[in-house]
C-alpha cells in the first residue's frame, strides 16, 4: 500500500510532465512539498505575490524523489540542492527569480492574467503544441522512464517508513518541532 501510494504521486507528476496539452497553474497562497512538483510539471506557472513556496518533504523525515527530476528541469540542480536539503520557504518573486514561476501578479489579478495566456494558447495548433512539447521532452532528456519512475517510487515508500518519516509526520500533523530539532 505504501509503495502504491509513492507510485501514484510519481507517476501523477509525471503524466502531468508529458501531457501533450498544454498545463498551467494559477498559484496563491502555501505550495508546499509535492505541490511545488506538480508546479515544475506545469508549462505555464503564474503566482499571486502573496504565494509561498517550499520543497518541504525533509522537514518531515521524507525526501522529494518522486518531483526532484521536475524540479530539476524547472529551476537547476544547484537550486533543488539548496531548497530540498533546507526546506526554506521562498516568496513568489524568488520563485520567479529560480524559474519555479513565470510571472508574478496581484492576487487580484491572478484570474486575468491566466487567461489572458490560456487565450495565447487558444489562438495556437493543438497538434503544433503538441509536437513541440514532445520535441522538448525527448531532446531535453526530460521523459521519465518507467524504470527511473519505479526507482523514485520505492526510494519514496522506503523513507516513508523510517523513524524520521514517522515522527517528521507526527510532528507536521501536531505543529510542533520534530524531535531532531536541538532548539
Amino acid at each position: 500500500e505504501n509503495l502504491a501510494v509513492s507510485q501514484q504521486t510519481t507517476d501523477a507528476v509525471r503524466v502531468l510532465n508529458e501531457c501533450m496539452k498544454p498545463t498551467i497553474a494559477l498559484v496563491h497562497g502555501a505550495c508546499f512539498g509535492g505541490g511545488t512538483g506538480i508546479l515544475a510539471a506545469c508549462d505555464v506557472v503564474i503566482a499571486s505575490d502573496d504565494a509561498l513556496f517550499s520543497i518541504a518533504e525533509v522537514r518531515w523525515g521524507l525526501h522529494a524523489g518522486p518531483i526532484i527530476p521536475q524540479l530539476a528541469a524547472a529551476i537547476g540542480p544547484r537550486q533543488v540542492r539548496r531548497y530540498a536539503i533546507t526546506a526554506e520557504r521562498f516568496d513568489a518573486h524568488t520563485a520567479e527569480k529560480l524559474g519555479l514561476v513565470h510571472a508574478v501578479c496581484g492576487r487580484d489579478e491572478l484570474s486575468e492574467t491566466g487567461e489572458a495566456v490560456i487565450n495565447a494558447i487558444l489562438m495556437n495548433g493543438p497538434s503544433g503544441m503538441a509536437e513541440t512539447k514532445r520535441i522538448l521532452l525527448e531532446t531535453s532528456g526530460l521523459y521519465i522512464d518507467d524504470a527511473l519512475a519505479g526507482q523514485l517510487a520505492e526510494s519514496h515508500s522506503l523513507q516513508r517508513q523510517t523513524d524520521d518519516a514517522v515522527e517528521g509526520l507526527l510532528s507536521f500533523k501536531e505543529k510542533r518541532n520534530a524531535a531532531w530539532y536541538p532548539g
